[in-house]
C-alpha cells in the first residue's frame, strides 16, 4: 500500500461532550494539584478582588444598619432643633419657642423642650455619670419612649417643681441592682430625686462621631423641667433643645421649614441647627452609593487582574499539553470535550480563589469590627455576588485558552512535540 492510501486519523468534529462532568472535574483537580504553586500563585488576584469586595461590603453594611437604628431611636417622623454652636448660642431657645412650635408648625403631634446636663448618680457607695434630662410630660410622645414600670413625669411634678426622676435601664440596673427601683432616693448632682418610672430598654446605638447625635435612653435620666437649672450664661427660662413630632413623616421638611421661619422672627440674629433623622437617611445613602461605587471599582480592577492571570496561565498550559490534546482528540474526544477540560479548571482555579477570598474578607471585616471598633455586618447577598462573579471570570477569561485547545488538530498537536 502506497503512503498517500495510509489512512489519517479524523478529527472529531465539535457536538455534545462524550466525557461527564464528574470526569472532567477530576481531570481539573489533578492538575491544579500537580501544579500548586502556579496554581495559587495564578488566583491570588481573585483572591485580593473577592476579600475587598467582602470586607469592604460589610463594612458598608454595618454603617447602613447603625444609620438606620439611629433614626430609628430618633425617629423618621421627628425634628430637633438647637442652637447653633458658636457666640448667638447664648440667645438661643427659650421654654416658650416650644408653645409656639407645637401651635405654628402644621402637622405637630407633640413638642417638647427639655436642659441637658451631665451630673453624678449616687445610692450609697454606688455611683454612676449619667446625663440628666429635664423636661415636660409630652416628650415621652415625642420620643416614643416606653415605660417598664411606674410613669413618666407629669404636668402636676412640673407645677411643683416635684424632685421626681424615670430613669433608663442601664441607670436602673446600676444603681439598683438587687431590687425595685421605683419609690427609692437618689442623688443627682446635689440634690435628691424619688424614683417613679423605669423605662423600657431600647438598646440604643453606641455613641460616635457623625451627623447623627442620638441621646443613648438607656444612660438616662428625666426630670421635670424646672428642676433641672439652666446652665451658667443662660437665661432661666432656656432649653439647650426642642423635639418636635409630626403626624406624617413625609412632611418633615416642610416643618423644618416653618420652625426655621419662627425662629428666625423670634430671635434676629441667632442661628439654629434643625436635624432632620429622614433627611439624613437620604444623605447618607447617596454617599454610601458612592461608596460602593469606588470599592466595586477597586475590587473589580483586582478581579480583573486576578482573571488576565489565570488566562495566561491556561494559554501556557494549553501549549504545554499539545500532546495530551491531540492523544484526546485522536482516541475520539471532540472539540467540545477539550474545551470543557479547560474551561473547567479555569473555573475551578477561579472558584478556589473566590472561596479563600470570602474567607479572608469575612476576617478581614471581623479584624475591623474588633480593632477599629466598627460596626461590620456580613450581607449574605453581597456574599453570593462575589463567589459568582469569581465563577463568571473563571469562566469569561477560560474561554479563549478553551477555544485554542479546542482548534487543535490531532496531527498538529502530535506533531509540536
Amino acid at each position: 500500500m502506497s503512503a498517500s492510501a495510509v489512512p489519517q486519523p479524523v478529527a472529531p468534529q465539535a457536538g455534545p461532550l462524550s466525557v461527564p462532568l464528574r470526569t472532567l472535574l477530576l481531570l481539573a483537580r489533578r492538575n491544579v494539584r500537580l501544579h500548586r504553586l502556579r496554581s495559587a500563585l495564578s488566583i491570588l488576584g481573585v483572591v485580593f478582588g473577592v476579600a475587598a469586595v467582602v470586607a469592604m461590603s460589610s463594612v458598608g453594611e454595618g454603617a447602613r444598619r447603625e444609620a438606620l437604628s439611629q433614626v430609628a431611636a430618633l425617629g423618621i417622623d421627628t425634628l430637633s432643633v438647637r442652637p447653633a454652636p458658636g457666640p448667638s448660642a447664648a440667645s438661643g431657645l427659650v421654654l416658650a419657642d416650644g408653645e409656639s412650635l407645637r401651635q405654628v408648625v402644621p402637622g405637630t403631634a407633640a413638642a417638647a423642650a427639655l436642659r441637658e446636663a451631665s451630673l453624678a448618680a449616687e445610692l450609697g457607695d454606688r455611683r454612676s455619670d449619667v446625663s440628666v434630662v429635664g423636661t415636660i410630660p409630652e416628650y415621652a410622645r415625642a420620643a416614643t419612649l416606653n415605660m417598664a414600670t411606674g410613669r413618666f413625669v407629669s404636668d402636676l411634678d412640673l407645677v411643683d417643681s416635684k424632685r421626681v426622676a424615670v430613669l433608663g435601664a442601664t441607670v436602673t440596673r446600676r444603681l439598683f441592682p438587687l431590687g425595685d427601683a421605683v419609690g427609692q432616693w437618689l442623688r443627682l448632682g446635689d440634690d435628691w430625686y424619688r424614683v417613679v418610672g423605669i423605662l423600657s430598654e431600647r438598646g440604643s446605638p453606641r455613641r460616635r462621631a457623625g451627623p447623627i447625635r442620638t441621646r443613648d435612653v438607656d444612660r438616662t435620666v428625666f426630670v421635670p423641667l424646672p428642676t433641672l437649672a439652666a446652665g451658667p450664661g443662660q437665661a432661666p427660662d432656656a432649653v439647650d433643645e426642642i423635639v418636635l413630632r409630626v403626624r406624617d413623616g413625609r412632611q418633615v421638611a416642610v416643618a423644618a421649614e416653618v420652625a426655621q421661619a419662627l425662629l428666625r422672627r423670634h430671635h434676629p440674629g441667632a442661628a439654629f441647627g434643625i436635624v432632620m433623622p429622614r433627611e439624613i437617611l437620604r444623605q447618607k445613602a447617596r454617599t454610601q452609593r458612592i461608596f460602593n461605587v469606588v470599592t466595586g471599582a477597586i475590587a473589580a480592577i483586582g478581579l480583573l487582574v486576578g482573571g488576565i492571570g489565570i488566562m495566561n496561565i491556561m494559554l501556557a498550559t494549553v501549549a504545554e499539553r499539545t500532546r495530551e490534546i491531540g492523544v484526546r482528540r485522536a482516541v475520539g474526544a471532540t472539540q467540545a470535550d477539550i474545551a470543557a477540560q479547560f474551561l473547567v479548571e479555569s473555573s475551578l482555579l477561579t472558584s478556589l480563589g473566590g472561596l479563600i477570598g470570602a474567607l479572608l474578607g469575612t476576617g478581614g471585616s471581623l479584624a475591623i469590627q474588633i480593632w477599629a471598633d466598627w460596626p461590620t455586618a456580613l450581607s449574605p447577598l453581597m456574599l453570593l455576588a462575589a463567589l459568582l462573579t469569581a465563577c463568571g471570570v473563571g469562566i469569561g477569561f477560560g474561554m479563549y485558552p478553551a477555544w485554542r485547545a479546542a482548534q487543535l488538530t490531532p496531527m498538529e498537536a502530535l506533531r509540536s512535540e
